[in-house]
């Protein structure tokens, strides 16, 4: 019986070895005056007579991709003596300690990266979005993260919620896999505010992937996928506080604090606090340009390393976010009244991660590991008279297998995967006194049982050509089976150029309240047209056809690197819930497509380093997005025909960092507004607008930094971004067509302080 309880509880401790599998960690450091050991960080570790590298983290940490090439690992660092360890397969992590050489007077080595940087030895299209570049803005959330990044756009939902969503190839981000460390992460219920939920001090690094991603992690990404790695025990500062805060008076506040309680187990504490307490109405429209509220966010992260192969993962999760808003000076006796018009949203979440793999000692390319992920989601909120209250309880796993065929130049991963989402919501419409309609109440509950299977092969013959081909079958209790296959392949006809290109698809059930809630906030009616089926909210699951294509060529001009990249992708929707605002301005329609639905997008950008220590980034994207409307074939509405961008930074030889990002904003399409009365039309095309951000950073020690900064400096705002404003009672109020800042310039501040 003893032994059963173990293996029960080992399935509930399981975490995956999927990240670490073929890796090797390794720490670098040296002696001080006192003998105390300190971090070198930037130092070079790599596989001796291979091009397999890595660098160390500001803690002196460096992980590394094994390999069958060598086994014996070097370590150097400008100024010190190198040294060489040989790494046996048994080995999971090494320790180097560097001296300094004794004849050097001074040397100047100058090497440069783009802070946000593409993998070029990955298989798949994937940028690295590491510190450095988070760095370069306040970066309070996840959507807030991407103000210098050209590839990621993120727009307001709509005027009063305050809620933000990402935009890739043009296509919404339910269409984008949001995960974190390679596992479920913003989805469900989450799926509209969940970017808001993951602090960017907690961020360690992201990378994005654009158009189809591995099968590995589901059938789910369209758009692309956006991994998110959070700060890690083995990885951390001991102690990292942020504190930030701007002119509309939102303060924050983040501690991450890191032990070592045993000598096989890390543990970090992440907790962050926000308040958002003034009432800001810059517009004068009467209504908040933002809800005030409050958020408190918490995670406790354990790892565990067995020296022998074993190695573990789990967290902890709670979150807690409040918000409320609408017209000033709303209170809670005005709730469900014509004497002022309210919202309120309000989740809560408590979330379970965990990862556990073993990883063969004498093979180390060999390996078993384990994700799971257990999480109940409360959301509660209303807007005006719409009442919007869900429930969400999933559970995910994923088992995977990794090995290789022959030789380590053919690998492969296969498992299978189970999920279960069980959603709970209810939409209600409260008693109305101006048409005298009682409540009206709609359910919308459902199961989601999706057990699935997956193999993914790769090649890579380490010189200049890669091959990944994967497929998975899922089969949805609801919905029946979904097959995806995926294809990426990677072509470097010279030591500078890349060549990728990608093919698959990808198919997702949309949560289409969730996802698109802020039409909650206004008058507009909801309207079911064209059913497909009775399962769900009666849409059969979205699916899409993605190809893609890239090239990046590194060049040297004057002296100086840098890096051009063009890519072209094309997404094909087979089916798709069309969310239409044009076939009434007092309606949104969900419909299932009847026609076509597609994305063209096309992205060229160069990083340059202009001069030393001075980089560039100029980017320019095209998109068109179009769907067949009951009215025809229009361009998807509130998304920019084109894009340009330039990013500035600067540092000093003094610990100054200058930061300084410009876009471009094209024209957007508006959905028609013809049929309301002449002072509540809009225009039916938008304008191009100018957004600028600019931050300065000082590093006073190795411990503290301070930095200012300013969003949209030239202060565009939109006149009036909710249609009939003055009367948010009647059937023409709308806060959904916004296409543009609502709030002018803002100023902030904040400061950083690291132990390592």
């Amino acid at each position: 019986m003893e032994k059963y309880r173990l293996a029960i509880w080992v399935l509930l401790m399981l975490f995956s070895m999927q990240g670490y599998s073929q890796k090797l960690l390794g720490v670098v450091f040296q002696k001080n005056e006192k003998g105390v050991d300190e971090p070198l960080p930037g130092a070079n570790a790599h596989w001796l007579n291979t091009s397999i590298a890595a660098s160390t983290k500001e803690n002196g940490v460096f992980i590394i991709e094994r390999t069958s090439l060598s086994n014996k690992l070097v370590v150097s660092f400008v100024g010190y003596t190198s040294d060489t360890l040989q790494v046996n397969e048994g080995d999971n992590n090494v320790r180097f300690q560097l001296k300094q050489e004794q004849s050097l007077n001074e040397v100047i080595v100058e090497g440069w990266q783009p802070s946000t940087k593409l993998n070029y030895a990955s298989g798949i299209n994937l940028v690295e979005i590491g510190e450095k570049e988070l760095f370069k803005a306040a970066c309070c959330n996840l959507s807030e993260s991407f103000e210098t990044n050209p590839s990621v756009d993120v727009a307001f939902t709509d005027a009063v919620t305050g809620t933000r969503q990402i935009q890739m190839l043009g296509l919404a981000g339910s269409n984008t896999m949001i995960s974190v460390e390679n596992m479920p992460g913003v989805r469900g219920l989450a799926s509209n505010q969940g970017i808001q939920f993951i602090p960017g001090t907690w961020i360690q690094s992201i990378q994005l992937t654009k158009g189809v991603g591995s099968v590995i992690n589901g059938y789910e990404s369209i758009a692309g996928q956006l991994n998110v790695e959070l700060k890690k025990p083995q990885e951390s500062d001991k102690v990292y506080v942020n504190g930030y805060v701007n002119a509309s008076g939102r303060t924050e506040a983040n501690l991450i604090y890191t032990l070592q309680p045993a000598k096989k187990w890390g543990t970090t504490f992440l907790l962050h606090s926000s308040a958002r307490p003034l009432e800001m109405d810059q517009n004068k429209d009467g209504f908040l340009d933002f809800p005030t509220g409050t958020q408190v966010n918490f995670v406790n992260r354990w790892v565990y390393n067995s020296g022998n192969g074993w190695l573990a993962q789990f967290s902890l999760k709670y979150l807690n976010d409040k918000k409320q808003g609408g017209q000033t000076n709303f209170n809670q006796a005005d709730k469900f009244t014509t004497n002022r018009y309210g919202l309120e949203i309000n989740s809560e979440r408590f979330e379970l991660v965990g990862k556990l793999g073993y990883q063969f000692p004498e093979k180390p390319y060999k390996s078993v590991g384990f994700q799971y992920s257990v999480l109940r989601h409360q959301h509660d909120s209303y807007f005006g008279f719409n009442e919007y209250n869900a429930r969400e309880n999933s559970i995910y796993g994923n088992l995977i297998y990794q090995s290789i065929i022959g030789s380590t130049a053919n690998k492969f991963k296969t498992g299978v995967s189970f999920l279960y989402d069980q959603f709970d919501e209810r939409l209600i419409k409260k008693f109305d006194p101006r048409i005298l309609v009682l409540d009206q109440t709609q359910n919308f509950n459902r199961s989601e049982i999706v057990p699935g299977g997956f193999f993914e092969y790769s090649y890579d013959d380490s010189k200049n050509f890669s091959l990944i081909a994967g497929a998975r079958v899922d089969f949805h209790n609801l919905f029946g089976t979904f097959f995806t296959p995926r294809l990426h392949l990677r072509y470097n006809p010279t030591e500078t150029t890349t060549i990728r290109a990608s093919a698959g698809s990808g198919t997702r059930v949309a949560n289409i309240i969730a996802e698109n809630s802020g039409f909650l906030a206004s008058s507009r009616s909801l309207v079911f047209a064209t059913k497909q089926t009775d399962k769900g909210y009666g849409f059969n699951p979205e699916k899409a056809w993605n190809y893609g294509l890239s090239l990046a060529q590194e060049f040297t001009l004057d002296y100086r690197s840098g890096v051009i990249s063009v890519d072209y992708f094309f997404t094909d929707f087979q089916n798709q819930v069309v969310v239409d605002y044009d076939e009434s301005p007092q309606q949104v329609v969900f419909a299932g497509l009847t026609g076509k639905s597609f994305s063209h997008s096309l992205q060229a950008q160069i990083d340059y380093q202009l001069m030393r220590r001075f980089d560039v980034r100029i980017a320019y994207r095209w998109v068109d997005v179009q769907t067949d409307y009951s009215v025809g074939r229009l361009l998807k509405p509130l998304v920019p025909r084109d894009r340009s961008f330039i990013n500035l930074a600067y540092s000093t030889k003094t610990n100054w960092k200058f930061d300084y990002t410009i876009q471009r904003v094209g024209v957007q399409r508006l959905p028609s507004t013809a049929f309301n009365p002449i002072e509540y039309q809009l225009v039916s095309t938008t304008a191009p607008y100018i957004m600028m951000n600019a931050q300065v950073t000082k590093d006073i020690n190795t411990k503290w930094s301070g930095y200012l900064g300013m969003e949209n400096i030239g202060n565009f705002t939109l006149q009036n971004p909710i249609v009939a404003a003055s009367n948010p009672f009647s059937a023409y109020f709308d806060t959904t067509l916004v296409w543009g800042p609502i709030f002018g310039g803002m100023l902030y501040a904040g400061f950083r302080y690291r132990v390592k």
